[in-house]
């Protein structure tokens, strides 16, 4: 068993594994981005002595690379690692402002399960004075017979209408029978003229109509009559519910669980209040990592700019001639630099392709710390941190969160995993207790945070709790038991 909050620590460690991961991945796209610029700023030199070259030879020839190419290139570097740092200092102080958010958030937490255990306890005290309520009991026992007899009583009158289905297939597949039948023969509201009459008589002779009659009849009368019944012993099951459950409120209300419940309610307000300024810390650090990854793969507008102005200075027409014209001089050194050239070319186009690789692993691995910062929310925000909520499986656990880094499984099926490994806590109050044991929801166990629907056989929904009638949920005042979904 692992509880809530050590699986969200589990989160916290995954996440911090993804962001070492892209930081990880950024830092060598940045490492190649830099050394491909590099490259290109190792052409420049290469062409302007080739240019030099040329000039010497030719009277007259104009040098190819301007001399501020280089300049203007490390002044675009410059404001770039000015605008790096500010954006390093201001995640910082996000990350900063997060971890306090977070550590107020633990202690919150500590806070409202301490006011959930006050309730309960509470929840408890009252139970078991009313354990020993002689009008309480009285009234469970009237409500718990009610049940049973309504329970019988439309269980039988299903049976009966089951039987009419059944039985009653013969009789409404006998034309004759239903020809008489829906002309209403042989009772007063049977119309007909002489001659009709005596032809109906010949035909109910012949297949023996009025015992047919007689039997077809009771077949559809019992069951109206058994749901009329039901629907009659409904209505006083309903009625002694709810002066069941009245019986709950009013006692609650005596040893003052509402007031419990309010300050538990507030404690659970300033939780959520936490948790929102933790999403827009959490949302605002992300924009910003965002711009980092950005800077740390070249995205960011100076890097382009360095290289679009590199690019659009070596891809000049006077270069290019340049070079082929280097191809044809009975000159070695011009050949030389040639060569330089082409090797450099080589290195960035292997390096271009490199960077692209860890560009799309840094992308996957962003799109799995997105996944799993909203399921964190979610998990929070469902109070699945609460120290009354375990999940059975710790390693199962570890696996599908290892498997959501890697890619292996979605996020979808991961929550599913979650809610089904999801486990309750049994404290002391019994939310099965009383009123709450009739399956149309409960007003017990709030501080354990349980659903607090209506239905059950009366319909509309509702919570089902193992056992019945009072005491501990499964008979049995500990241990976890199987939780709902959200």
């Amino acid at each position: 068993m692992i509880s809530g909050r050590q699986t969200l620590a589990s989160f916290d460690s995954s996440l911090d594994e993804l962001r070492s991961r892209i930081e990880s991945t950024a830092q060598l796209v940045e490492e190649r981005n830099n050394k491909l610029l590099a490259l290109q700023q190792e052409e420049l030199p290469l062409y302007r002595e080739l240019g030099r070259m040329r000039v010497e030879h030719l009277a007259g020839a104009k040098p190819v690379i301007a001399d501020d190419a280089e300049r203007n290139v490390e002044q675009l570097l410059e404001q770039r690692q000015v605008e790096l740092q500010k954006i390093h200092r201001d995640i910082s102080t996000l990350g900063l402002q997060r971890h306090e958010l977070e550590a107020r958030r633990k202690e919150q937490a500590v806070t409202v399960d301490s006011a959930a255990e006050i309730v309960d306890a509470a929840e408890k005290k009252t139970q078991d004075r009313l354990d020993k309520d002689p009008g309480y009991q009285q009234q469970l026992q009237i409500t718990k017979e009610l049940e049973r007899t309504l329970k019988h009583a439309q269980e039988k009158a299903l049976q009966r209408e089951e039987e009419l289905e059944s039985k009653g297939k013969s009789y409404r597949e006998d034309p004759l029978f239903m020809y008489l039948w829906n002309r209403k023969y042989a009772t007063v509201e049977y119309e007909a003229n002489g001659l009709t009459r005596w032809l109906d008589g010949r035909v109910a002779r012949l297949i023996r109509y009025s015992l047919a009659r007689v039997n077809y009849s009771k077949l559809q009368e019992i069951p109206l009559r058994l749901r009329e019944h039901a629907k009659q012993v409904e209505e006083k099951a309903k009625k002694a519910f709810e002066e069941l459950k009245d019986l709950d409120t009013r006692a609650r209300e005596e040893d003052g669980i509402p007031a419990l419940e309010g300050t538990l309610k507030k404690k659970e307000d300033e939780l959520a209040a936490l948790d929102e300024q933790i999403e827009q810390t959490v949302n605002d650090q992300q924009k910003l990592e965002q711009v980092q990854v950005d800077f740390s793969t070249g995205q960011d507008r100076y890097f382009q700019q360095a290289v679009d102005y590199l690019t659009t200075e070596l891809r000049q027409d006077d270069l290019q001639a340049l070079r082929h014209q280097a191809y044809s001089t009975p000159f070695p050194e011009d050949d030389m630099i040639v060569s330089q050239l082409f090797d450099l070319e080589a290195q960035q186009r292997e390096l271009e392709a490199g960077i692209q690789e860890l560009k799309n692993e840094n992308r996957r691995y962003q799109e799995r710390l997105r996944e799993l910062e909203t399921l964190r929310v979610q998990f929070k925000r469902q109070r699945y941190d609460s120290a009354g909520t375990g999940f059975s499986d710790p390693a199962l656990i570890g696996t599908v969160l290892g498997n959501l880094i890697n890619g292996a499984m979605t996020s979808e099926a991961f929550w599913r995993i979650l809610e089904q490994q999801r486990r309750y806590q049994q404290r002391e109050a019994d939310p099965g207790f009383g009123s709450g044991g009739f399956g149309r929801g409960t007003i017990w166990g709030s501080g354990m945070g349980f659903p607090r629907g209506g239905g059950g056989i009366f319909g509309g929904g509702g919570f089902s709790f193992p056992g019945s009638g009072g005491g501990h949920v499964g008979g049995s005042s500990g241990g976890f038991r199987t939780g709902g979904g959200f």
